[in-house]
């Protein structure tokens, strides 16, 4: 088995390309870490700071900066983390949806949007064309993972990432493609392996989350259990719990053989968290009643989840360069919502845009910790009967704003000496930085870096069949098989 994932000749500390050539690196400057957590909300994370259980968190904002980032609609992960990856925004990256879409319609039997359909570089292509190398591990619409200076764990839709991991079956045909080089695969598959549903991660998991009381029933019993709607999103949470977990032994291992100069890793526990947990985290908000039993097993999940990426920041900044730069971003945040349909999966939403959350710290960012906390006002358009859109004030509470989700990739760029793109959406935030570094590191632009890129394709599938298991893990289990006329109905109120 192990032989078919693999190119000709084994990988080495160093990292290799597919036809053995050692990749390096033109850049001496400080490595950059980026650790994405999909959905941290700021009403979540202040008071656990204040608290002292997010100590990791804490440690990183009191030597650096923290603040609020702000979001687009549609907040769909796919879209938002494409973006933070290119600096562009849907319109000109292409990655519309979590699936196919065609004339502002998501198309019936879709494909999952892969790395082939997005049509402009992202900003492990950018850098490797200049020269210098990157690992990324786990992001959105990274698969099939494509060539660059570096290595690529990629991800066919993150948030079930793990059902493709360890369907029966995966690897008796390994999936084409998953890693750059190809012979990566053979370092990482015993993480895969030890990640599984039933290996040693499960005793960590239910450390943190517990095991749902009593046995579980099958047949026709099955539905009469009145833990059956929860046991169901806890079946899927433990999957993302594993799949995060594997994504953390990968990228820490990879981190340590070789830092690159762009370090980027995934993670969508917290999303999920707030997606499935809220209307046990907040029952007073729903219209109908959550049976009590239910409020004391599942209330403190989502604190869990953020308790649990802490320790994850933790591993990572042990393993990181010292004199790495660590940047956290979130896509953005999550509240309490859908409060009369005791069915939908959500009771978290973010569709409105909460801002997310952006911590940076290391050599020339300013030591100036949490940003005060503001009012946050703003217009959203919201879904109404009918499928169309209408705008609405919005008032909530977190720190100000240090950024925009299309900064990032500026930022990043300008980090590791590489000039800024006028045609990008965001910019570089060099507020961020110390005079030191600003007179040392003059912003430099050019007009675009999508010039020769390759032409966008249409989706593949890596292999028949688990395009329905995209379908399963993130349109249904999730609660986004309906969202699609949302977007239709934004698009059209766009026009309007």
């Amino acid at each position: 088995m192990l032989s078919a994932c693999g190119g000709e000749s084994p990988s080495t500390p160093g990292g290799s390309k597919a036809d053995g050539a050692s990749y390096s690196s033109n850049f001496d400057g400080p490595p950059v870490v980026v650790v994405g957590m999909d959905g941290l909300e700021w009403s979540v994370m202040k008071p656990l700071l204040d608290a002292g259980k997010l100590p990791n968190f804490n440690k990183l904002i009191q030597r650096g900066m923290a603040g609020g980032l702000t979001t687009f609609q549609p907040t769909f992960s796919p879209v938002v983390w494409t973006s933070i990856a290119t600096g562009m925004p849907r319109e000109k990256h292409g990655i519309l949806y979590f699936s196919e879409m065609q004339n502002g319609r998501a198309l019936q039997n879709g494909l999952p949007y892969t790395s082939n359909s997005r049509k402009t570089p992202a900003v492990w292509n950018i850098l490797s064309d200049q020269g210098r190398d990157v690992l990324a591990v786990g992001w959105w619409v990274s698969w099939p993972a494509e060539e660059v200076n570096g290595r690529i764990m990629s991800s066919y839709a993150a948030q079930a990432q793990g059902k493709v991991f360890w369907k029966a079956g995966v690897w008796e045909e390994p999936l084409p493609q998953m890693t750059w080089p190809d012979e990566l695969m053979m370092e990482v598959f015993p993480h895969l392996e030890a990640g599984a549903p039933d290996g040693p991660v499960r005793a960590e998991y239910e450390e943190f989350f517990n095991r749902i009381p009593g046995e579980v029933p099958d047949g026709a019993e099955a539905r009469m259990d009145p833990w059956h709607f929860p046991r169901g999103r806890d079946a899927f949470f433990r999957v993302s719990y594993h799949a995060d977990r594997t994504h953390l032994e990968i990228f820490k291992e990879q981190l340590e053989l070789r830092a690159s100069n762009l370090n980027m890793v995934y993670f969508g526990l917290p999303d999920v968290a707030g997606h499935f947990w809220w209307r046990y985290r907040e029952p007073g908000a729903y219209q109908y009643p959550i049976p009590t039993e239910h409020v004391g097993h599942f209330q403190k999940y989502i604190d869990q989840s953020y308790i649990a990426m802490d320790g994850f920041l933790a591993e990572i900044v042990e393993k990181a360069p010292s004199d790495a730069r660590i940047m956290v971003v979130s896509d953005h945040g999550m509240h309490a919502g859908n409060f009369n349909n005791p069915n939908n999966p959500q009771s978290g939403l973010h569709e409105d845009a909460p801002p997310g959350v952006l911590i940076v710290a290391g050599p020339g960012i300013r030591a100036e910790g949490l940003k005060p906390t503001v009012e946050w006002r703003y217009q959203v358009m919201v879904p109404m009967p009918g499928g169309r859109m209408q705008q609405q004030p919005r008032i909530l509470q977190a720190p100000e704003s240090i950024g925009g989700v299309y900064d990032i990739t500026p930022t990043l760029l300008d980090w590791l000496g590489i000039s800024t793109a006028q045609d990008m959406a965001g910019r570089s935030l060099r507020d961020l930085m110390d005079s030191d570094w600003l007179s040392s590191n003059p912003l430099r632009t050019v007009p675009t870096h999508s010039e020769g890129f390759r032409a966008a394709t249409p989706p593949l599938e890596p292999r028949p069949g688990l395009n329905e298991v995209f379908k399963q893990g993130v349109m249904e289990q999730l609660g986004y098989a309906d969202s699609a006329a949302a977007v239709e109905g934004l698009d059209q109120a766009r026009k309007d």
